[in-house]
């Protein structure tokens, strides 16, 4: 065997070598190239699966409801009574039950459910309904006239327990509103003082019709406990 033939054989020994390493590396770079692929396609679809198992997230958020509308009393009206008070009423607390602490505008479907209390979900009071009173009653009270010679010093304390405020509906679109307020004053005496008034079938019907209600049993709070002789004190704590 000659040189070249050795030299031949080589290439041709080397290329039977070689060509099982190229197949070889190939199908490698196939299957990588393959295994690629699957691995992308796994990562989109885990991706799509995620996204849609956001989407009920997305669309519950975004139909929320809206914020329950903040309720009051409305304006202060002016001292309907043109009867001028002795002396002064120094309304010092309106209290309630844990029942009527809360800011849910209540009401009762007397003529098909007359044992649940229930309250209005889009409308609520903008404070607890004791506040509320409160607050109104002093404005109130604070611009009843004072006859002549009144003692401007001279005050009645008086402590209010609000015992109902309640909607109760008679029919589809017949309603009233109770509002029972008893005053407790200073010397001891007590009265409990009661108003009805037609609320519609909405909860702004049941807040204007407790607002009336409220500015008719002011006067009437008023002048009773005016009429009262006051016990000396010295400062008197409000709530």
């Amino acid at each position: 065997m000659n040189k070249t033939d050795q030299q031949v054989r080589g290439v041709a020994m080397t290329g039977t070598t070689m060509e099982p390493s190229t197949g070889s590396t190939m199908e490698s770079s196939m299957k990588s190239m393959t295994n690629a692929r699957v691995a992308g396609r796994r990562r989109l679809l885990g991706s799509g699966l995620a996204f849609g198992a956001l989407l009920p997230l997305l669309a519950a958020c975004g139909s929320r409801p809206p914020a329950p509308t903040q309720m009051d009393l409305g304006p202060v009206v002016a001292w309907p009574s043109q009867q001028a008070l002795p002396r002064r009423v120094d309304l010092q607390a309106v209290t309630s039950s844990e029942m009527l602490q809360g800011t849910g505008i209540a009401y009762r479907l007397s003529d098909s459910d007359p044992y649940a209390r229930r309250v209005y979900r889009d409308s609520r009071w903008a404070a607890p309904l004791p506040v509320l009173v409160a607050s109104r009653l002093r404005q109130q009270i604070a611009r009843a006239p004072l006859g002549l010679g009144t003692d401007q010093q001279a005050a009645i304390g008086v402590t209010l327990e609000l015992e109902e405020c309640l909607q109760s509906f008679s029919g589809a679109a017949r309603s009233e509103v109770q509002l029972r307020l008893t005053a407790t004053a200073e010397d001891g005496s007590q009265r409990t003082f009661d108003r009805t008034e037609p609320s519609g079938a909405t909860a702004e019907g049941a807040v204007k019709a407790t607002a009336a209600a409220v500015d008719a049993l002011g006067p009437e709070i008023a002048i009773w406990a005016a009429s009262l002789t006051p016990k000396p004190q010295q400062g008197r704590g409000r709530r």
